[in-house]
């Protein structure tokens, strides 16, 4: 490494010829009035006006922000943005921020109200434009997630109303409201239900013809949790449709229940993370790989601590293959090492001699 030529004064100190620095110096004198304000004063000034203006900003923003309520009228009126403000107002009301208000039963039969209003227009054949159907979707998300009981009968409309193949979303934006709206329900104090009416819907779209329905209805069921929905999940773990048995197999997991056993050992399993299909690009698989491995094991982590006594062995045999598979069977599962380091800590975890 070369050295730095900063390191070599020609100057040495010792050199009499040395020229001292006070040399080169002004003379010392005191500072002018003026000068004082020019170097402290006037930026001072200059940056309590500037986070001034900030803060008037930023005042002014938060006094014209708009709220929910403001959202709502707007989804009154016949814009062509209206898709757009049915999204934020969904994106808005998942905030802890509008806690009360997603305790407003009139807000949610206003809404309810809206949503209904265009369900009739889709069921006469009118508003089928994208837009259209993307305004329906929001609106059910919105309305999931409040923390009352009013509007839940509109769901279930939305949910349970076939028509346009394009309505297909709408019904599974609807069916995803409804889990949110029971999760939300069941931790109010006291706790509430989501009523038989929306039971029922939900046992009938157990059986839909539709996949991504059964996939989303097993979810809803799980949140639901009565016991006849226990029951119809029970069915479900030998759904045709891999991700309606896996959402059934983890509901019943999460409730205790071991009736999903195997359909869990089966997301575990080294060779069925190989064969997975369905999704547009090896990123899209790779990343729903992880996704599934991670929900069994904390379904298995979950029944585990409810009920230590069910038999194990077909998640333990799993869970051991994915240990033992060699480089290129974790190759062609896209199994990362992250992975196999969880699944040897499931084994450690799950109870003995089963």
């Amino acid at each position: 490494m070369s050295e730095d030529p900063l390191s070599h004064d020609p100057q040495r100190p010792d050199d009499p010829s040395r020229v001292s620095g006070e040399d080169l110096l002004p003379p010392v004198e005191s500072p002018s009035a003026g000068f004082v304000v020019q170097l402290f004063v006037v930026p001072a000034l200059i940056v309590l006006v500037v986070v001034g203006v900030w803060l008037l900003f930023g005042w002014l923003v938060h006094r014209t922000a708009v709220q929910p309520k403001d959202l709502i009228q707007g989804l009154r009126g016949s814009s062509v943005a209206r898709w757009q403000r049915a999204g934020e107002l969904a994106t808005m009301l998942h905030s802890e921020q509008y806690a009360d208000f997603k305790r407003d039963p009139e807000a949610a039969t206003d809404l309810a109200a809206i949503l209904d209003d265009q369900l009739d227009q889709a069921g006469s054949g009118e508003s089928m434009a994208d837009d259209d159907v993307m305004l329906r979707y929001f609106l059910c998300r919105a309305l999931g997630e409040f923390q009352v009981a009013e509007g839940l009968d509109v769901l279930v409309k939305a949910a349970t109303t076939e028509g346009d193949p394009r309505e297909e979303e709408v019904r599974r934006g609807a069916i995803q409201a409804i889990a949110v709206r029971a999760y939300n329900l069941a931790r109010l104090n006291p706790p509430q239900e989501v009523g038989p009416e929306v039971e029922a819907a939900l046992l009938r779209l157990a059986g839909d013809k539709d996949d991504l329905v059964r996939s989303e209805t097993a979810f809803a069921l799980g949140q639901v949790g009565m016991p006849a929905c226990i029951t119809r999940l029970g069915q479900m773990v030998d759904d045709p449709y891999a991700d309606a048995r896996y959402n059934a197999a983890v509901a019943l997991a999460n409730h205790g229940n071991a009736a999903g056993m195997e359909t869990l050992a089966e997301m575990l399993d080294v060779e069925e993370l190989a064969s997975l299909r369905g999704e547009e690009n090896d990123a899209d698989r790779d990343v729903k790989r992880a996704t599934i491995m991670h929900t069994a094991l904390q379904a298995v982590a979950h029944l585990a601590q409810q009920d230590p006594q069910a038999n194990f062995s077909p998640v333990r045999r799993a869970l051991e293959r994915v240990v033992a598979a060699d480089a290129n069977q974790r190759k062609q599962a896209h199994i990362s090492t992250r992975m196999v380091a969880d699944a040897w800590a499931a084994l450690d975890a799950l109870p003995g001699g089963n």
